[in-house]
């Protein structure tokens, strides 16, 4: 189940985050091997996760996406090893929140691009998806879907 398409004003955040190419069938284990280890490594230098986790997606190429996986964080932190810190941009998002399975979230994109289309706006590039609620936890996936206007 979708929600409308609003345009919202975002601040710069930092992540700690690893980045990979993965194919969309592997994205599961990316993500399940990634996020204990960002959130083990924020834990012992005493920073905070500052909202739950994210992806980000450099292409559009399900048999190799450019991924970036990662967690917002305050506090002190220093890289270490394939782990680490970038920002998510600030300033306006096409942002939609997507209720249900993972694998009907693609259609929000394709809602996103012909909202755009439609509006007369400009997309940027490396769009996000935040996972406000895991299934296996709360019994109901919650993804919001943010992509950076031009």
């Amino acid at each position: 189940m979708s929600e409308p398409i609003t345009v919202v004003d975002l601040q710069p955040r930092r992540i700690a985050s690893v980045r990979r190419t993965v194919p969309q069938r592997g994205l599961g284990a990316f993500f399940s091997e990634v996020y204990p280890k960002i959130l083990g490594l924020l834990a012992a230098q005493r920073a905070t996760p500052a909202g739950p986790p994210l992806a980000r997606y450099f292409n559009n190429d399900p048999k190799a996406f450019d991924t970036e996986a990662g967690i917002p964080f305050e506090g002190p932190f220093t890289p270490t090893g394939d782990v680490q810190v970038t920002e998510l941009p600030g300033g306006a998002a096409a942002m939609t929140v997507h209720r249900g399975s993972y694998e009907t979230l693609s259609a929000e994109y394709k809602r996103i691009m012909s909202w755009a289309e439609g509006s007369g706006r400009g997309l940027g590039d490396a769009p996000w998806e935040v996972y406000v609620k895991d299934p296996k936890v709360d019994g109901e996936a919650v993804t919001e879907v943010y992509f950076p206007l031009a």
